[in-house]
């Protein structure tokens, strides 16, 4: 039975979430390599121009596009048989969802009924996801969070899941909600939730506009619930981080870790 004096910080487990253009992806980058992207939003060159910037050796950052599940999840599972990666970042699950979901539509639209017909609902010819198809997207997200849970704690590689947030959790009729706070998009509603609650670190990304529009705006990050928005560290972090064009890792992640890990327990009087 392990106790907490044996528990080591060298890698983080986190959910970077915000609305899109908001530099989560280019954040993601900053981390140690070498890295492992699992790209469902298929949009690695937009991090060519921040790399450059930085010095980024792309040779150690390796990656595959995907459309469908089962290829991430061979990938991940390969993962946890053997891995050298120091980061492993998934962007997004808001389109990895999109890929759970088609790949359910596709094989549904491959099978057929005892009576001959096509299996699965079709509005206007074009096949449609089920309420019942949203539980294959559950439980895939589960057996991936499963995975990389295991993959962070058996070689200490940070893992990086990006993810869109939309709208707001709407107060029920009989009573009030504590915090109303937008959501992060998947398929279904329920499993943005718990993917949340197996992060220890979550940060809300955030642009604050200039009244000058001849200058650009301050990218920035929350780290702390803003009523809006949820977020939470374990972490020294301050509340809010205005990193720009800055490395996020070098500049704040890092130092965070070594504080935490070299800091002196407080003494009892």
């Amino acid at each position: 039975m392990p106790t907490l004096d044996q528990v080591k910080l060298e890698a983080i487990f986190a959910l970077f979430k915000g609305e899109p253009g908001t530099r989560k992806s280019t954040a993601a980058l900053s981390f140690p390599t070498p890295q492992y992207w699992i790209s469902t939003d298929k949009k690695m060159e937009s991090l060519i121009l921040p790399g450059k910037a930085w010095g980024v050796d792309f040779k150690q950052i390796d990656y595959d596009d995907f459309s469908d599940w089962d290829s991430p999840r061979r990938k991940l599972e390969q993962l946890q048989l053997n891995c050298r990666y120091k980061t492993i970042v998934i962007d997004s699950i808001t389109s990895i969802g999109d890929a759970i979901n088609r790949q359910v539509m596709r094989v549904k639209s491959g099978t057929t009924t005892k009576e001959g017909g096509e299996k699965g609902m079709r509005v206007g010819g074009i096949p449609v996801n089920t309420i019942e198809d949203y539980k294959a997207e559950a439980s895939a997200f589960s057996e991936m969070i499963a995975i990389q849970k295991d993959i962070y704690a058996r070689y200490n590689t940070n893992i990086i899941l990006i993810g869109h947030v939309v709208g707001e959790r709407q107060a029920k009729e009989t009573g009030q909600i504590t915090h109303a706070a937008r959501i992060i998009i998947t398929g279904g509603k329920a499993i943005s939730g718990k993917i949340a609650a197996y992060s220890s670190e979550i940060y809300h990304f955030n642009i604050k506009g200039s009244i000058d529009v001849s200058k650009p705006p301050e990218y920035g990050l929350f780290t702390v619930h803003t009523g809006d928005d949820f977020a939470r560290t374990a972490l020294p972090l301050p509340t809010e981080i205005i990193f720009g064009d800055k490395p996020l890792y070098d500049n704040w992640i890092k130092p965070a870790i070594s504080r935490l890990t070299t800091e002196k327990p407080i003494t009892k009087l």
